[in-house]
């Protein structure tokens, strides 16, 4: 009796194992499809220019430090998945050979605690794009930058591309960069979900990220065709995913209207 009770017990030791087991896998983020499906290199290229050139520029005088920090933390946040995206693209580009470096330098910006070492960081990632540093064979998708700055960033970039779309001719490829950027932190925010009140609904945070992702992957596809129409149409599936997002995890966030700084 006393045999059987512990084979018992052992078998409901492993059947609650196996089932946080099988909770662990089901809720293990998806896997990534080829970056040119959601952000040609080409866009991701110059979107790592953009934000390069303006945290030099943001970094060039100590005496403006305070009031770009919260600007450069954000940029740095961002050009780690620019960086890590271009790693891993499979388009040839720039900085394919470089991104390991530009990974590890964007990393040590984002821990930056004051303007020295803020400059410190930048030179080196200024460093790492012109010469190839690191093993790029060792990038992967994962966690990578922290949530709240990608997701003050997203309406930030949001309202840029609102911005040209009144000018859509002339603002297509700024457009289709944006839109890119967008992509890539949708992409590299899945890895997010420790982060998030409900860690526990991290599959719904994944769908979400890869709607997000997917909404501007198209609005990238329809600005580099001009074709301003389609450009709205996914535009305002864009702004949905982000609400639909909120609804969940961030409700105090639907209808706010942000500016860039």
């Amino acid at each position: 009796m006393g045999q059987r009770l512990l084979w018992k017990g052992v078998l409901i030791g492993l059947t609650v194992c196996a089932a946080g087991a099988a909770w662990h896998m089901s809720a293990a983020p998806p896997p990534a499809p080829n970056v040119s499906t959601f952000a040609p290199a080409e866009d991701l290229v110059a979107q790592f220019d953009y934000y390069l050139k303006r945290l030099d520029a943001d970094l060039a005088q100590e005496a403006d430090y305070k009031d770009v920090a919260d600007r450069v933390y954000k940029d740095a946040n961002t050009i780690v998945l620019i960086a890590l995206a271009l790693g891993l693209h499979d388009q040839p580009n720039k900085y394919k050979q470089n991104a390991a470096g530009l990974v590890a330098a964007s990393q040590k910006l984002i821990a930056a605690k004051d303007y020295a070492s803020a400059k410190a960081a930048l030179e080196q990632l200024k460093a790492a794009a012109a010469k190839p540093q690191g093993d790029p064979s060792t990038l992967a998708w994962k966690k990578m930058a922290s949530m709240p700055p990608l997701m003050q960033q997203v309406p930030l970039v949001h309202s840029r591309i609102k911005r040209s779309m009144r000018r859509f001719e002339r603002m297509a490829s700024s457009i289709a960069g944006d839109a890119a950027t967008i992509a890539v932190i949708g992409q590299g925010s899945i890895y997010n979900a420790d982060e998030t009140k409900k860690p526990d609904e991290a599959e719904k945070w994944y769908q979400y990220c890869i709607q997000m992702r997917d909404a501007a992957a198209q609005l990238n596809k329809a600005a580099r065709a001009k074709d301003q129409k389609a450009a709205e149409e996914v535009l305002k599936a864009l702004a949905k995913s982000c609400d639909d997002c909120h609804l969940v995890f961030h409700p105090e966030a639907i209808g706010k209207e942000v500016t860039e700084e």
